[in-house]
C-alpha cells in the first residue's frame, strides 16, 4: 500500500472535517458540555469523591474552572479499575432507569424513575501533584495521551483500531437504533495533526441507513463486518478468529478493507487488538442489515 494513502483519499473522495470534542481539552474557560433531551451535562471533569448509594454511584467532580458538581452514575463505575478517584476523566451519558425515591431504599420496591447517569468515565489525563521543587519539573512537556478512538465522550464506540499512524473508528450515538440516533465511520491521524480525513456519512443518519454489515460463522469461530459506502467506493471495518492459521491454528483477523467498483484497492490490518461491539447482538439493536452484501475475509 502506498504511504500517502488518505493523505488526499483515492480519487478525491476525503472529507475534511473536524470533530470538535476531539482531542479532549479545555481551557479554563471552556467547560466541555453535552445536551440530552432538555438536560445539558459537563463532559469532563476531575472526580474528588465517589460513593456508592442505594439508587446509584454518586460522583462529586471539578470542572477546569474548579467548579464542583455532582453527577449520580451506573454502580459498577464507583469501582471500576483503574479507579478514577484524583483522575481527569471524559464521561459518558445515557438515560436509564433507576429506583424511584419513593421506594426509599427498599430492594423489593419496584417503582423506577429515568435519570440520565454517567454511563462511562474514561480517564483522560492524570491529576498533576504538587513538586517539593517546581524548578525539577517546570520545563517537563507532558505526553499527549494517545486517542483510542475518534468518537466522543458522548458516544460509543462500536468499533476501533489502529493501522500504523492512522485509525479508523465507528462512532454510534447512545440513542442509535433502526430509525434514530447516527452511525459515522471515521479516518485519520492518530497524533490530531490534521483534521479527519473522512467522515462517513457526512450527516448523521440512523445506522439502519449509514451502512451495511453483518455476523458470519467460521469453523472455529465467526466474525463481523460492517461497510461505508461513498459512490463507487467501499470501506470496510471487520474483525473475525477462525482456524485459519497454516494447520488449522485459530487466527484472528481485524482491519479496514477498501474497495473501488468492488475491486481491492487496500487492506489495513489493527496493529492492536481492535475495540469492537461488531456482533449479532449490536446488528440487531442497530438495525444494520446485509441486504444481500457480502464480504470476504482478507488474509
Amino acid at each position: 500500500m502506498s504511504a500517502n494513502w488518505g493523505a488526499k483519499g483515492w480519487a478525491g473522495v476525503v472529507l475534511v472535517a473536524t470533530l470538535a470534542a476531539w482531542p479532549l481539552t479545555a481551557s479554563a474557560q471552556d467547560v466541555p458540555t453535552v445536551k440530552i433531551g432538555q438536560v445539558v451535562k459537563k463532559t469532563v471533569g476531575t472526580v474528588t469523591a465517589t460513593n456508592s448509594g442505594d439508587v446509584a454511584c454518586y460522583l462529586t467532580l471539578k470542572d477546569d474552572r474548579g467548579v464542583v458538581f455532582e453527577e449520580m452514575a451506573e454502580f459498577d463505575i464507583c469501582s471500576q479499575k483503574p479507579p478514577i478517584k484524583g483522575k481527569r476523566v471524559a464521561l459518558t451519558y445515557a438515560p436509564q432507569k433507576v429506583m424511584s425515591d419513593e421506594c426509599q431504599g427498599d430492594p423489593n420496591c419496584k417503582k423506577t424513575r429515568t435519570v440520565v447517569l454517567v454511563s462511562a468515565a474514561r480517564i483522560i489525563e492524570a491529576s498533576s501533584g504538587q513538586s517539593g521543587n517546581k524548578s525539577d519539573n517546570r520545563n517537563e512537556a507532558k505526553p499527549a495521551a494517545r486517542p483510542t478512538s475518534f468518537c466522543t465522550p458522548t458516544e460509543t464506540v462500536v468499533f476501533a483500531c489502529r493501522t500504523g499512524a492512522k485509525m479508523a473508528s465507528v462512532c454510534a450515538s447512545w440513542d442509535a437504533g433502526p430509525t434514530k440516533g447516527y452511525l459515522q465511520y471515521r479516518f485519520g491521524k492518530l497524533d490530531g495533526s490534521e483534521p479527519l480525513e473522512q467522515i462517513l456519512p457526512e450527516s448523521q443518519v440512523a445506522p439502519g441507513k449509514a451502512a451495511t454489515g453483518e455476523s458470519v460463522p467460521f469453523s472455529g469461530g465467526g466474525g463481523a463486518w460492517l461497510r461505508f459506502r461513498k459512490g463507487q467506493f467501499a470501506y470496510t471495518v471487520y474483525t473475525g478468529i477462525g482456524n485459519w492459521g497454516p494447520k488449522g491454528e485459530k487466527r484472528t483477523k481485524a482491519g479496514l478493507h477498501v474497495e473501488h467498483a468492488g475491486k481491492p484497492l487496500a487492506t489495513l490490518k489493527c496493529q492492536e487488538e481492535p475495540i469492537s461491539l461488531l456482533g449479532p447482538d449490536w446488528f440487531e439493536k442497530a438495525g444494520v442489515k446485509s441486504n444481500n452484501e457480502d464480504f470476504d475475509f482478507p488474509d
